[in-house]
């Protein structure tokens, strides 16, 4: 009676508890490897589309030419406001963003305690739309917004590189409700603050009225129409209305004018994220970690494994003698490989977490592991054990009863 696979590969495995355990460390530092490196690149790509992800719109209407938001290339206002006579949409908005032209002043009263004055991106929305998720920010601080020349300030700026000296200050100073500073060489009121983060365009953000947008940050440069044209257009739909059927009608309104993309948020954020990903060395660099990550495993996995079976050849030997084949005895090498890839992937995913929570706290990148990452790491895993098993069969196939005894 052949005794059970399982119970045999396990046994091969685990009747040495301490050599076993560093089997499973060795799988283990290569998950580590390979879910951290992709947990940065994930992170940096999450970071330049937090802003998409916070807008209150199912459907989004850009530039066909603007690549990401970088880019100035704006949708005409006049088409956004066409997109509410289609049915099922229940308003248009436009969305207003500024990376390059505008700057907040440090905020230290003192000149000489200020640091250079930074680039900024201003966000300029109709308070009263409801168009951005800012968890903190209440009702009565978006009404505070119509004021001109006041602003909301993001908590998650980046931090000031010497927070030794300048503990809990962003790159801008400290940043407060009442604080007063100047954004793009105007007087601003900070109102309340919320947190989105920086990114490779800029070290924060500040959220104002679509008119203090207007006076402070575009008539400077756009004196006869500085809101002609919006960056991204936020179409709201009626309760219960099918999004893909009134795309599909957006699409095509818009078609014959071939000067508004219409697309559904997460199809943005594809958008600006595979534009992160091909334009910038972050696909590459991070990319090559994982591979890194999985060669390595790849090699350690496939060590242990030939050395186990060196250490069992008797033992295969004699289950060939008396009968046993090859297919058997290389299906117990694999299910070797797939004991080491959950016995790794256990701890290693664990430390992984915890990786991701102190670098999230360190960088202030938005570390995250959901669960579509999870079962990638767990997936790489698996393989990369199991493509050693395939390596380490052959190790079993050559194993002559009569070469032994």
């Amino acid at each position: 009676m052949r005794p059970p696979l399982v119970p045999l590969a396990w046994k091969n495995l685990t009747h040495d508890k301490v050599r076993f355990g560093l089997f499973a460390s060795g799988i283990g530092f290569a998950v580590v490897l390979m879910g951290v490196q992709y947990g940065i690149m994930n992170a940096m790509l999450d970071s330049n589309t937090v802003l998409i992800e916070r807008l209150k719109g199912d459907i989004v209407l850009i530039n066909p030419n603007k690549a990401s938001l970088l880019y100035r290339e704006g949708v005409s206002r006049r088409r956004i406001a066409e997109a509410e006579g289609v049915a099922g949409v229940a308003s248009a908005h436009p969305v207003f963003v500024e990376y390059s032209t505008a700057a907040l002043r440090h905020t230290a009263d003192d000149p000489a305690a200020r640091t250079s004055t930074r680039r900024v991106r201003v966000i300029g929305v109709d308070p009263n739309a409801d168009l951005l998720n800012l968890p903190g920010v209440s009702a009565d601080e978006w009404r505070e917004l119509n004021t001109p020349g006041t602003a909301l300030y993001d908590r998650a700026s980046r931090a000031h590189p010497d927070q030794a000296r300048h503990p809990g200050e962003s790159v801008f100073g400290k940043l407060a409700p009442g604080t007063r500073t100047e954004l793009a060489g105007r007087d601003v009121r900070m109102v309340a603050g919320f947190e989105m983060g920086f990114d490779f365009g800029t070290d924060g953000s500040v959220v104002v009225s679509d008119r203090t947008f207007s006076e402070w940050v575009r008539e400077p440069y756009y004196p006869t129409s500085p809101l002609a044209e919006a960056d991204i257009g936020v179409v709201k739909l009626r309760p219960g209305a099918d999004p893909h059927a009134i795309k599909a009608a957006l699409q095509a309104k818009f078609a014959p004018g071939g000067d508004v993309l219409v697309l559904t948020r997460d199809e943005l954020v594809s958008r600006e994220k595979g534009f992160w990903w091909t334009n910038t060395p972050i696909g590459f660099a991070f990319g090559a970690g994982v591979l890194l990550g999985f060669v390595v495993g790849m090699v350690i996995c496939y060590q242990i494994l030939a050395s186990d079976v060196a250490d069992h050849l008797p033992e295969y030997a004699t289950l060939k003698a008396i009968g046993y084949t090859n297919r058997y005895l290389s299906w117990v090498v694999l299910q070797e490989a797939l004991i080491l890839a959950v016995a790794g992937f256990a701890p290693g995913i664990l430390v992984t977490f915890g990786t991701y929570l102190l670098l999230t706290v360190l960088t202030g990148l938005p570390m995250i592991l959901t669960p579509a990452r999870f079962a990638l790491v767990l997936a790489l895993t698996v393989v990369m054990c199991a493509a050693s098993g395939l390596l380490a069969v052959s190790k079993v196939k050559k194993v002559d009863p009569a070469d032994v005894f």
